[in-house]
């Protein structure tokens, strides 16, 4: 009779192949601000597509994808939908200025964050976030926020909209506002001067270098005195950053679309790597899905004795038999839909990051009379805008600018006259 129960007992678990819920994780909220705040205290932050953390032996053996679970098409999609998830977190709170998702290339905010992803699968996210102020001043300093998933996320018809691993987000944004209430309104406001000096000094070292002294050994930045507010070269400075914040903010708009197209493949196939993983463990081996549960439900099966004496006994032995037997091929069944239906989400994932790193809308942009036509990835296309930029300034005023950090090959810009 022990091997009648032992064939009832696998029976019964792989006809649920269910693995048990953890305890719902508590729904943490960003701290949101209960007063409006000053506009020259108001900073805004750039947040740069987080480094995907991908092993150079994995790079070089894709092989080893599978063992380690990290994806490299998959890992350069997610280090832009965390910064995009992290970017509206902090938006959402009201203690800043304006959020944007930006190229590395971009260092022209009051506050920029920095991430680079340590882990992630279904079931854990491990990020490394680095925070430093316009004044060179660190905020955050590589420290590592980590996190489980909720689970209830998970569940098919959940639609509170919300990402597993919101609680990473919500204590970097704390963490970040908790730094902030340190600063006095004078130092923040300083901070906001700073960049604004550090993007006039990009554009016209000659005029603007007397205004800023940066520290060798640290690196930081300190105004030695401000130019005249009416100062003619600082206004035009100002109105060449707004045009660079329009370019900005259309970059940041093509991420955002990314990560909407991108969110419902990969919620899914978060899903199935989540039940994968929690299965691995639970069973204490290498099995990647429920196919071991169903053959050992079959073996038991096969097993079941014949030697019963009465015919309650043979009534259950059949019973065990059959229910081992159809719940073993049952889960062995759902086990490779479940291979085969992450295979296609992975598939998905790869698509849309490759697409988006491949190439981005031309974009068509008039600047001073200029019709310009940029392509290449998103990416490209800012750091042409930049080199176009100071082309442009350079013509306009016979000063040479420094040569933008983002001047790197291009598949370039194509320009015309006005229209």
């Amino acid at each position: 009779m022990k091997a009648l129960w032992i064939a009832l007992a696998a029976a019964i678990v792989a006809v649920t192949g269910c693995v048990k819920e953890t305890r719902p994780l508590p729904l943490k909220q960003a701290t949101q601000a209960t007063a409006e705040i000053p506009s020259d205290q108001l900073l805004d932050v750039g947040v740069h597509i987080f480094s995907p953390g991908i092993p150079q032996a994995v790079e070089d053996d894709p092989d080893l994808a599978d063992k380690t679970r990290i994806y490299p098409d998959i890992r350069k999609a997610e280090a832009r939908y965390f910064a995009m998830q992290l970017r509206d977190t902090l938006e959402g709170t009201g203690h800043w200025g304006t959020a944007r998702v930006v190229p590395a290339t971009v260092v022209s905010f009051d506050l920029t964050v920095d991430g680079r992803i340590i882990e992630s699968s279904g079931t854990t996210l491990k990020l490394a976030i680095t925070a430093t102020d316009a004044a060179g001043r660190i905020w955050i300093d590589k420290k590592e926020y980590e996190g489980r998933a909720d689970t209830r996320t998970y569940k098919e018809g959940y639609t509170a909209d919300r990402d597993p691993f919101e609680n990473v987000y919500v204590a970097i944004a704390d963490d970040l506002l908790a730094v902030r209430k340190t600063k006095p309104a004078a130092e923040l406001a300083n901070i906001r001067r700073i960049s604004e000096l550090r993007f006039a000094n990009d554009f016209a070292p000659v005029a603007f270098s007397q205004y800023l002294a940066q520290d060798a050994k640290s690196g930081q930045y300190r105004v030695l005195r401000l130019p005249a507010d009416d100062d003619v070269l600082l206004q035009r400075i100002r109105q060449i950053r707004e045009r660079d914040y329009g370019m900005i903010d259309t970059v940041s708009e093509n991420y955002a679309a990314f990560s909407e197209k991108l969110e419902d493949p990969y919620t899914s196939w978060r899903r199935y790597t989540y039940d994968e993983i929690v299965a691995e463990e639970k069973l204490k081996k290498q099995a990647r899905n429920r196919m071991a549960l169903g053959a050992a439900a079959v073996a038991a099966a096969i097993f079941v004795p014949d030697n019963c004496s009465s015919n309650t006994c043979n009534r259950a032995t059949s019973a065990a038999r059959y229910g081992a037997a159809a719940g073993g091929v049952a889960a062995v069944i759902s086990g490779y839909r479940k291979r085969e239906e992450s295979k296609i989400h992975a598939e998905s994932l790869k698509e849309i990051s490759g697409s988006f790193q491949s190439e981005a809308a031309p974009l068509v942009v008039d600047v001073e009379g200029r019709t310009l036509r940029l392509t290449g990835t998103a990416e490209e296309q800012y750091a042409e805008w930049r080199r176009l930029l100071h082309e442009l300034y350079r013509e306009e005023t016979g000063l040479v600018p420094t040569a933008p950090a983002a001047d790197t090959a291009t598949p370039g810009a194509q320009a015309g006259g006005a229209g």
